[in-house]
C-alpha cells in the first residue's frame, strides 16, 4: 500500500488558507485585455479555478482543467449556479494528448502549469495547444523564470529542468519561451510577471507570454 502524500494535494491544501486564493491572478487580469470579446477558453492546470471564474464572469465559456482531483473538487465547490452554466470542469493530464477536436478554442490559457515537463513533452504539449486553437487564437501562458532562486537547485535532469523536491520543474527565459511557442506571433513576452504567492518570497520576474496562432 502506498502511503506517500500527493504533493499536488498538499499544495492545494496549503493554498486554501491563503488570502489570495480566490482572487484572479495578476496575469489573468493582464491577459484578458488581449482576448477576443467573447468565445471559448481552455484553462490548463486551473488549480482551484480562480482565473476560470474570472474569465466566466467576463462572459467567456470556460473549460477549466486540472490533473488533481482535490483541486477540481475545490474548484467545483466555489462555483455559483450562474457560473455552472459557463464553466465545465475536466480532469486532464498535460502529458497526454488534449482530448479536444482541432480548432476548438479561441483562447488557451495556462497559469503556472506548463513548466513541469521535459523538453520532449513540452514540445508535444505546445503542439497540442496549437492544434486545439482556432487560427488567430490566443495563447497566454505564465511560467517559471531562470531568474527564480530555485533554478539550479535539486537534481538537474536536462538543461533548465530540475527535480525540485518531489516534482520536475522547467525554468524558462524569454528566448526559450519564444522557441517553444514558435507557432505564435508574439504580442507580449517579458520576464516581468508577478504572483501574489511569489511576491511573498521576493520573486518578481516570471515569464509572461501572449501570442496569436499563426
Amino acid at each position: 500500500m502506498n502511503n506517500q502524500t500527493d504533493p499536488w494535494e498538499e499544495l492545494h491544501k496549503n493554498y486554501q488558507n491563503r488570502d489570495w486564493i480566490d482572487k484572479p491572478s495578476m496575469f489573468a487580469e493582464t491577459a484578458v485585455s488581449y482576448f477576443p470579446k467573447n468565445g471559448k477558453i481552455l484553462d490548463l492546470g486551473a488549480g482551484q479555478g480562480q482565473d476560470s471564474r474570472f474569465f466566466a464572469e467576463h462572459g467567456y465559456e470556460v473549460t477549466s482543467t486540472d490533473v488533481e482531483d482535490s483541486a477540481l473538487k475545490l474548484s467545483d465547490s466555489k462555483l455559483t449556479e450562474a457560473l455552472r452554466d459557463k464553466i465545465t470542469l475536466q480532469k486532464i493530464d498535460l502529458r497526454e494528448a488534449l482530448p479536444f477536436p482541432d480548432e476548438s478554442f479561441d483562447v488557451v490559457y495556462a497559469h503556472l502549469s506548463l513548466h513541469y515537463f521535459d523538453t520532449e513533452t513540452t514540445i508535444r504539449l505546445f503542439g497540442q495547444i496549437s492544434r486545439v486553437l482556432k487560427q488567430g487564437g490566443i495563447l497566454a501562458f505564465f511560467v517559471n523564470s531562470t531568474s527564480d532562486p530555485e533554478c539550479g537547485s535539486g537534481k538537474m535532469l536536462e538543461k533548465d529542468y530540475f527535480r525540485v523536491g518531489a516534482v520536475g520543474k522547467r525554468f524558462f527565459d524569454v528566448e526559450s519561451a519564444k522557441q517553444f511557442a514558435q507557432d505564435f506571433r508574439v504580442q507580449l513576452l517579458d520576464n516581468n510577471g508577478e504572483t501574489y504567492k511569489d511576491n511573498d518570497m521576493g520573486v518578481h520576474n516570471l515569464i509572461r507570454f501572449i501570442g496569436n496562432k499563426i
